[in-house]
């Protein structure tokens, strides 16, 4: 598989921490404030989510429908969210042939063989790709780790997420993907969590955002809108914008950016 420089796997090995939030979040920010061409594709293809972000529930087609073609347009599954914002969903209906185990990892496996034709033909057409990626470290999230020119880290200020980063973090190393930094969600501010410095000092990466708690995201999910255009002044908003400008190269962040692309070294 060959890396591509502007795909940037948004990752999590641990449920729960916000990562399609992010996903979701960045992309319509980068998008909507930064005029940036973006794609967001869910390759979590087993329990896929992203769409339910966007307010994309049954798509007519899919990232899983190029496992049954051996000749698939890329376009008959790009959805058009908005002018600069387009999303590869993944179907969340089980097929009956998905109700057998072995079926449905031959099935996934088919999926993640496309990635690279499937990168190789948009990579071109956008500023950024992000990838959702699984959680854990089957072998959906692994497969986009192989193709994705940098990693996005979402974690939380707890140790069980901690812990879990670390894991992803040795995992890209062994990989030689460069880890471009660690989005800290759900901070509370509170004296029992981790802190920032604490978490650089142990997985030896940047915190390059901070998004804190925010009650509105719930409400946003439920209604499959991203917090930045349902909530655009609330504070976690306000984070992800921050965060959006850094990935940008916008304004006082293009020092961070011009790191930023040296870091994703790999790639064409």
């Amino acid at each position: 598989m060959v890396r591509k420089s502007n795909v940037l796997a948004v990752m999590s090995p641990k449920g729960g921490v916000g990562k399609t939030v992010t996903t979701a979040n960045l992309a319509a920010a980068l998008a909507s404030q930064f005029n940036k061409k973006i794609l967001a594709i869910d390759t979590n293809v087993s329990t896929a989510s992203l769409g339910l972000h966007l307010n994309m529930f049954y798509p007519k087609t899919s990232i899983n429908d190029i496992s049954n073609k051996k000749k698939f347009s890329v376009e008959e599954i790009i959805y058009p969210y908005s002018e600069n914002l387009h999303i590869i969903p993944a179907s969340i209906k089980i097929k009956k042939k998905d109700r057998n185990l072995n079926k449905m990892r031959e099935n996934v496996q088919k999926i993640i063989n496309n990635y690279d034709k499937l990168l190789k033909d948009v990579s071109k057409k956008y500023d950024l790709i992000l990838l959702d990626c699984a959680p854990g470290f089957d072998i959906e999230a692994i497969a986009t780790m192989h193709v994705a020119g940098g990693l996005l880290l979402v974690t939380n200020p707890e140790y069980p997420a901690i812990v879990t980063a670390v894991k992803a973090i040795e995992y890209a190393k062994s990989l030689k993907m460069p880890v471009g930094g660690i989005v800290l969600n759900k901070v509370n501010n509170k004296k029992y969590e981790i802190t920032k410095e604490e978490i650089e000092d142990a997985l030896r990466v940047n915190v390059i955002g901070k998004i804190p708690f925010d009650k509105k995201m719930s409400q946003s999910i439920s209604e499959s809108i991203p917090l930045v255009l349902f909530r655009p002044r609330s504070k976690a908003s306000k984070a992800y914008k921050k965060l959006a400008a850094k990935l940008s190269g916008e304004k006082e962040d293009k020092r961070f950016w011009s790191k930023f692309k040296k870091t994703l070294k790999f790639g064409k």
